[in-house]
């Protein structure tokens, strides 16, 4: 009888098309540069309505009045289908003139510009309410137990935001010290690689309601996860997306940031941020006073506010050890080069719990003085027997 067992081999439809894009648009401007956001069609060969309606009021600024039209019907509301899924493949986002709004509407064109809705979560996440209140260190999207992380739900590189929003009243921390994105309520556990294209803006947790259910008429409402940005690997969208996750200590508030974090990439808002031939009127925080300011700017001013968003956003990588390859994932370019910075606060690849003693060395150094530093290699010369050399 062989002990030995072939290598698993994992289900995968290699001759699966690659998901279609589902191009969101911008009514005021042209048919050439009015893409205003491109979401990838994986819900039964459509696009959630629900998770489509809240990226765009995201991008426009927690605008709760828009609607979806078609290229036909311009005018026409496209109400919500029965199974909650778009199966069009070109919408347009449109915002009432009875809401005052100018034209061309403004767009936030990064995460750093954006002012979280406090009160005021979009439909389904305001209804969203199942929180467990019990520890667990299992992966909640594959339930294992082994090569868990600790992911950051809103990362901890964008710590500057997290205080400037107060995102700190959806939380409690355990201990004094403690930072409040560190609190369990932002800490999701999760498979190591499942983390890592999970801080390269792949997927995120979002709640859908599930048109089978038998419960009530709209459907019973859970946490899954939606892919936003597919990886190459066909396994990872066909066996992840719209996979329900298993109950989370997470805020919905932490969720809905991370959400909002992952739909602020360069793949989502490509061609309105790139592919612009006039002028694009846009919701710029002016970095001296923290204001939101109405701006107007062509494209090679564009690039260069992007260009120093991903400056100011790149973190100092964790030094590797020799022969350490690099973790950051291969997102598809589908449409442009994916460039975004993982978040480099996972800590330990264990999950320890909140009261667990670091371990290891840390990794900033606490420079002594000089002097102190004469001090003690004279203390423990003269223990050893030796002489006591000055320092100079």
């Amino acid at each position: 009888m062989a002990l030995l067992q072939d290598a698993p081999s994992l289900p995968r439809n290699a001759d699966a098309p690659t998901p279609s894009l589902v191009r969101i648009r911008h009514p005021d401007y042209k048919d050439a540069e009015n893409t205003l956001l491109c979401l990838r069609a994986l819900d039964d060969g459509g696009l959630d309505y629900d998770t489509a309606l809240a990226a765009c009021s995201i991008v426009t600024g927690n605008t709760s009045t828009g609607f979806f039209t078609t290229l036909e019907q311009r005018l026409e509301r496209v109400a919500r289908p029965d199974d909650g899924v778009l199966r069009g493949t070109d919408y347009f986002f449109q915002l009432p003139d009875s809401d005052g709004v100018s034209r061309p509407y403004p767009v936030i064109p990064r995460f750093e510009d954006w002012s979280f809705p406090h009160g005021a979560l979009p439909s389904p996440w305001n209804e969203y309410n199942k929180v467990i209140h019990e520890a667990t260190t299992a992966c909640r999207i594959t339930d294992a137990m082994w090569g868990i992380q600790k992911a950051h739900v809103v990362p901890d590189q964008v710590n500057s935001w997290w205080d400037r929003e107060q995102l700190d009243q959806y939380v409690l921390t355990e201990r004094s010290t403690q930072r409040s994105i560190d609190a369990a309520a932002n800490l999701m556990p999760m498979r190591s690689d499942l983390h890592t294209v999970f801080d390269a803006k792949a997927f995120a947790i979002v709640p859908k309601r599930d048109s089978r259910s038998a419960g009530t008429a709209r459907g019973d409402l859970s946490l899954v996860v939606h892919i936003i940005n597919p990886i190459p690997d066909p396994y990872f969208q066909q066996n992840f997306h719209n996979r329900k996750v298993l109950p989370l200590r997470c805020s919905i508030q932490c969720l809905f940031a991370r959400f909002a974090w992952t739909v602020f990439s360069p793949n989502v808002m490509s061609h309105f941020l790139n592919r612009c031939i006039t002028r694009r009127k846009l919701l710029v925080r002016d970095p001296e006073t923290g204001a939101l300011t109405l701006e107007e700017r062509n494209i090679g001013q564009l690039r260069d506010l992007l260009e120093t968003s991903r400056s100011r956003s790149a973190s100092p990588r964790k030094r590797k050890m020799p022969g350490e390859a690099d973790s950051d994932v291969n997102i598809a370019q589908y449409d442009t080069p994916f460039s975004d910075v993982s978040d480099n606060s996972q800590g330990d690849n264990e999950w320890p719990t909140e009261a667990s003693p670091s371990r290891g060395r840390s990794m900033k150094r606490r420079w002594a003085s000089d002097q102190d530093a004469r001090d003690r290699i004279a203390q423990k010369r003269a223990k050893a027997g030796l002489d006591v050399v000055t320092m100079r």
